[in-house]
């Protein structure tokens, strides 16, 4: 279960920044924001099966996960921050959009370093 909240974790993510993506190109996204709501609305099942399995070894499960996934981690998270407070930005008119994806982004890769080190720890 997890392991399956770890690529849960990043498939939103990566999602995420696909739909961060698109607003830079010139023709826009195309969807609804919607889209970017459904990763937001798949936080819930991380960050719950997350603070139920770590508790107060959260901190613990993040000296378990490898230097190289933490700091990759902690860029994007940084990315996904600037993108949500408006420091990066798209074309005009898709600053909610991005707000909404860049935070989906930072709490997906909070929880989901948590969750490799509680993979790697066999919590």
């Amino acid at each position: 279960m997890t392991r399956g909240t770890v690529a849960l974790a990043i498939g939103a993510v990566l999602w995420c920044a696909f739909v961060i993506v698109t607003t830079f190109l010139p023709g826009g996204p195309s969807w609804p924001p919607i889209a970017v709501h459904v990763p937001g609305f798949l936080v819930v099942p991380v960050v719950l099966h997350t603070l139920l399995r770590a508790r107060s070894h959260a901190l613990l499960c993040l000296a378990h996960v490898p230097q190289p996934v933490l700091l990759a981690g902690f860029a994007v998270a940084v990315g996904g921050w600037l993108v949500s407070l408006g420091a990066v930005a798209g074309k005009p008119g898709t600053e909610s959009l991005n707000a909404v994806a860049g935070l989906v982004i930072v709490l997906h890769v909070a929880f989901g370093l948590i969750a490799v080190g509680m993979a790697r720890t066999g919590r």
